[in-house]
């Protein structure tokens, strides 16, 4: 999609009444920006190839919603289309908004456009763990009676949405990298998580990635506060580039102070104490997490407990009680915001059940999300774990496929499905098949099935109670679940 015809996000002129369309509006991200947008006053259609519960919902909030694209669902009183990259160039609604001169912008562009409408906005970026660290942020803010609006690009489990539209003054946003979207935001707030090679489709290597962090970073003014996580030495790197207030966060207490470009020191660091492994399972619950105290500057903040798997998970909430103290939010709402928090969609999200085993669906896709997911399982189960991979995009297989076999190296056994292959064109460089070939060749215990209905059978043959069987993947692996689960 090409955007030299896009209006910039800082010339949009948009009063409440007027119309905006949506061309694919059903999309996780899309869908919650569109119930923003009803919420501040605008007008909303949209189109999509299908429905969905998320255009079932709009439908309800007042939307007006095409399934199919036409260029009849275009309304002539239109005065913004927002698009996303997934269209072609050659979509019927893109280009009579074209033809008949509307500005058009795409999702990214506009998010930024709709944040700046709220006093402050919390962005939260990071190669991994955004979705998962927006929602407890979400959890936290919201118990800590703050009334933020929250746009999330996966399922908030206790709100059972991805979308939350309040009354106050913060505006918390997942920031993604992929095609530099997240520098249309100017947050006043940006935790950075973690930096790593990923989207080798857009960027060139982990330096192109760490560019548009740095760019991310220089957004934020000089007033507002970048927050880092001192576990990972490519994102403290970002320091030293940015202009304003630096925090830090990480398991342990920070030995050394962080610069940032006018040499001026970090003043807080979050770190965990008194660090509690806790967890029990049930027929129907996964509850395996930590109880332990959040620091600040050495001092307690807060004792909380978190129920979801993984010390990445523990490191997630570090995160948001930095941003969320620097917010303002009162003490118990971080607390109790992360004791109240269940997880977001497909993230480690117990699906149901098959033979006594667990099925555990997520949107893990990079090596670094499978094996910390792989990890989470490792310590939550007395059996077998049984993973089902779904590559995503040729070209992540492709660059990550030595990484994927260390990923999955504590898995007992790995079923890998054809590659997913979203945005890419096929190519025959790299299979689903060659994959598990590769696997077994790491000696991991691995086939390939490509059928799903197959898959399921396979596992109904072979897993036991107490078994875990991982969903894994960004794709529709998560249909097998539909396949396995019983009644």
């Amino acid at each position: 999609m090409d955007s030299k015809y896009d209006i910039k996000s800082t010339e949009i002129k948009l009063t409440p009444g007027c119309l905006i369309h949506f061309i694919g509006i059903g999309g996780s991200s899309m869908s919650g920006i569109a119930e923003i947008a009803l919420h501040r006053g605008y007008k909303v259609t949209g189109s999509d190839r299908s429905d969905s519960n998320s255009t079932e919902r709009l439908a309800n909030l007042g939307a007006g919603i095409f399934i199919g694209h036409n260029e009849n669902n275009l309304s002539e009183d239109c005065s913004l289309v927002v698009y996303t990259l997934a269209i072609s160039d050659d979509n019927p609604e893109f280009t009579k908004a074209l033809k008949n001169n509307i500005p058009v912008i795409e999702r990214g562009a506009f998010l930024g456009a709709l944040s700046r409408e709220y006093k402050c906005s919390i962005a939260v970026s990071g190669t991994h763990g955004k979705t998962t660290t927006t929602s407890m942020l979400a959890s936290v803010l919201i118990a800590g009676d703050m009334d933020p609006s929250i746009h999330v690009g996966g399922i908030i489990q206790t709100l059972g949405t991805n979308v939350k539209t309040g009354h106050g003054d913060l505006f918390v946003t997942e920031a993604c990298e992929y095609h530099a979207n997240f520098l249309n935001l100017s947050p006043q707030i940006c935790i950075i998580l973690n930096i790593e090679a990923e989207h080798l489709d857009f960027y060139k290597d982990l330096d192109d990635i760490k560019n548009a962090f740095k760019e991310l970073a220089n957004k934020v003014p000089s007033e507002g506060w970048l927050i880092l996580c001192s576990d990972d030495k490519d994102t403290l790197d970002i320091a030293k580039h940015a202009h304003c207030n630096i925090a830090t966060y990480g398991i342990e207490p920070l030995s050394t102070k962080i610069k940032n470009a006018d040499g001026k020191f970090s003043v807080l660091h979050y770190n965990a104490s008194e660090v509690t492994a806790t967890g029990h399972h049930t027929d129907c619950v996964i509850d395996d997490g930590y109880e332990f105290s959040v620091c600040k500057n050495g001092e307690i903040l807060v004792h909380t407990k978190l129920h979801v798997p993984g010390k990445h998970n523990m490191l997630n909430a570090l995160a948001t009680a930095a941003a969320a103290d620097i917010a303002g939010c009162p003490s118990y709402g971080i607390s109790e915001g992360l004791k109240q928090f269940k997880g977001a969609g497909r993230r480690y999200e117990l699906v149901g059940k098959v033979n006594g085993a667990f099925i555990i669906d997520d949107y893990a896709h990079h090596p670094t999300e499978i094996k910390a997911t792989v990890e989470a399982a490792h310590t939550t189960t007395s059996g077998k774990i049984w993973s089902v991979f779904q590559p995503h995009t040729y070209s992540r297989a492709l660059n990550f496929h030595c990484e994927f076999c260390e990923a999955f190296k504590k898995s007992d056994f790995v079923i890998v499905t054809d590659i997913y292959a979203a945005r890419e064109p096929f190519t025959d460089e790299i299979s689903g098949e060659s994959l598990a070939k590769e696997f077994s060749a790491c000696g991991i215990d691995a086939v390939y099935i490509a059928e799903f209905k197959n898959i399921a059978s396979y596992l109904k043959s072979k897993v036991q109670k107490d078994d875990t069987i991982l969903l894994l993947g960004a794709g529709t692996v998560n249909h097998i679940a539909k396949l396995l689960k019983e009644d």
